[in-house]
This record gives structure tokens, sequence and C-alpha cells, in this order.
């Protein structure tokens, strides 16, 4: 099974719950309102339900961030390819603890560490996709999430996959 498919079916997929404490940051992560985390709650576990409907395994990720309510936003931290993990650093400040938390529950999940972004590069997993199980589209988007700087240390790094 590959997980370097953005458009195939989905067989696993990690997933973070709202974490309630941290929704009360919303303004400081630029939300254009307040969640309702009794709604976001709900709706995250109707989310996992129809995801396990459909055949998927879902993996929750449980490892804290305390403060920051973008750690649901589970695609952005990492880029996961057949061989491992590779540990992205957002360019937002405040989401620079999600790396180590979605590692250690990816990890504990059964994938491996494969590479780690340094400073002062910056990329998100939301700036880039797989075209195809071979093809990574690394240059999406460039700007504050994604750095020019991060092209060749993402490149050496998925030289390896």
């Amino acid at each position: 099974m590959t997980i370097q498919n953005a458009v195939g079916t989905i067989r696993r997929i990690y997933v973070r719950p709202p974490d309630p404490q941290a929704l009360v940051s919303w303004r400081d992560y630029a939300w254009r309102a307040a969640p309702d985390p009794v709604k976001a709650a709900e709706e995250h576990a109707a989310l996992r339900e129809a995801l396990g409907a459909d055949g998927a395994e879902v993996v929750v990720g449980e490892t804290a961030v305390p403060g920051d309510p973008d750690a649901i936003y589970a695609y952005d931290p990492t880029l996961p390819t057949d061989r491992g993990v590779i540990t992205l650093r957002p360019g937002k400040s405040g989401r620079r603890d999600e790396p180590a938390a979605v590692t250690v529950d990816l990890t504990g999940a059964g994938l491996g560490l494969l590479g780690t972004l340094t400073p002062p590069a910056t990329a998100e997993g939301g700036d880039m996709f797989w075209l195809d199980t071979e093809r990574c589209w690394l240059d999406a988007a460039t700007g504050r999430t994604t750095t020019a700087s991060s092209r060749p240390e993402r490149s050496s790094v998925m030289a390896s996959t």
C-alpha cells in the first residue's frame, strides 16, 4: 500500500482532533471567527466515522500541541512518503511544535522518520502534494508558509524516496 498518492482511495489516514483549550487562541492564528468547540468535536467525530465506514484505517493523533488550534491540520507539518515521514518546518512560528508532535504519533503508528527540514527553510504539506506514486510537486507555492530556501533541502531529502 502506497501513501505517496493524493488522488487514490484512502486506505489509512492520520487525523488530529480539535483541542478545546487550543481553540481559544483562534485570533492568534488568524482564524476568521471563534470556533465552537462542541461543534468542532462533533464534526471531527463524524469525519472519523465516515472515513472508517469507507474502509480507511483512521490513525488519531494524540500528542498535544498546547495553545495551537492549527494543529488540527494534520497534513501541514509532515510529508509522508512510502519510506518514512519528512518532518517539515511550518511558516507560522506558533506552529513549530507540530512536526515533533506529529512525528511522535506517526512513528508510533509504524512510519519511520526519513528527514527533517531545518532553519531557515520553511515548508508546509499544504503547499506540496503527490502527483502520483513517483512524483511529488514540491513547489506548489512559495510565500509565508513555504520558502524558496527550502527547495534544495526538500529536494535532497526527496531524492532518497
